[in-house]
């Protein structure tokens, strides 16, 4: 049973409340991306249903009780909709010889090669971003999105409160938004010359 200050942020939740709404989407939109990409790994495709679920939500926002349940499991239950949606659109396909069968279900579940290079030099990219955080930036966010620990667990690890974490969280995500912007612009600058 959430606890009565969970019930309140879900009764602001379930009201519309723009900050509320914009720190739930934010949180969600890796979540779900993941799941996505269990079902198809395909960035491409991931994104899109990523989209098309946040759309249904925002979309479907009125639909929201927060006595049956958290804002977490009703967006779960919009993105199991979308993926059953997607499995039913791509059983219609109209069929195909074996040869470009397979050509079409490579591409659904396998990365190209041109995704797999965009993918690492991505990684390296943030990589490279995130050492050059402090130290206690870094910390959060590889918790946060790399081992997806839930914020309770990285405030017990970091000895913080869990408000404190949600805080840090807030600066690291600008100072690494700051760095990845530094480093574009330090990338066309040496382009240039």
């Amino acid at each position: 049973m959430p606890d009565e200050l969970e019930q309140r942020c879900w009764k602001k939740f379930a009201q519309g409340d723009a900050d509320i709404w914009r720190q739930f989407i934010d949180r969600q939109i890796p979540r779900l991306y993941r799941l996505f990409m269990k079902s198809w790994p395909n960035p491409s495709l991931a994104e899109e249903l990523v989209q098309r679920t946040v759309f249904d939500a925002v979309r479907g926002s009125g639909s929201f009780n927060p006595d049956k349940g958290s804002p977490e499991e009703w967006i779960y239950g919009i993105a199991r909709n979308t993926i059953r949606l997607e499995l039913r659109r791509r059983a219609s396909r109209p069929g195909t010889n074996g040869e470009i069968g397979r050509y079409f279900d490579a591409i659904d579940t396998k990365l190209l090669p041109n995704e797999l290079l965009e993918r690492q030099e991505t990684i390296e990219i943030v990589r490279a971003a995130l050492g050059k955080l402090e130290s206690k930036e870094e910390t959060v966010l590889r918790a946060k999105y790399i081992e997806d620990l839930p914020t309770c667990e990285i405030a017990a690890e970091m000895k913080m409160t869990e408000k404190a974490v949600h805080s840090l969280l807030y600066r690291a995500r600008i100072s690494l938004r700051r760095q990845l912007k530094q480093m574009a612009l330090e990338s066309k600058q040496g382009q240039k010359s």
